[in-house]
């Protein structure tokens, strides 16, 4: 099961909300979208390992498990590209709550497979497993 892949501070300052000690009004909204968007984010890729930093050896170079993707490090942090991604993803669903929006836009040629924004597949798409050889 993924972890939430950023925190709320992280996505309040990412969507500039207002908070303070206490929380911020959008926290009800956050605790919902946050692990949504971590999921989506984690099925897309495929492969959980993927989305955390990997354990080096020690060379530095990524160990990989039997299946060839890498090990996470303990504890697990999610890769920057995995937070931006995310983060992409909150703004996108914040901004446009009701699914309106360009992004959310799938032209009839290109399917219904779409899961997350054409910016957050571009971040995630070398992380991605292939599902056809």
């Amino acid at each position: 099961m993924a972890i939430d892949l950023v925190t709320i501070d992280e996505a309040r300052e990412h969507l500039r909300l207002d908070y303070d000690e206490s929380g911020g009004p959008d926290d009800g909204w956050l605790s919902i979208f946050i692990p949504a968007i971590s999921e989506a984010v984690s099925l897309w890729v495929k492969v959980e390992a993927r989305l955390y930093n990997p354990e080096l050896d020690s060379a530095g170079n990524p160990i990989l498990d039997s299946g060839g993707d890498p090990v996470p490090a303990e504890p697990l942090v999610a890769r920057p590209v995995v937070k931006a991604a995310v983060l992409l993803e909150l703004g996108n669903v914040y901004r446009y709550r009701e699914g309106e929006g360009v992004d959310n836009v799938v032209p009839d040629a290109a399917g219904w497979g779409y899961v997350l924004n054409k910016t957050s597949t571009a971040l995630l798409a070398g992380l991605r497993k292939p599902t056809v050889s």
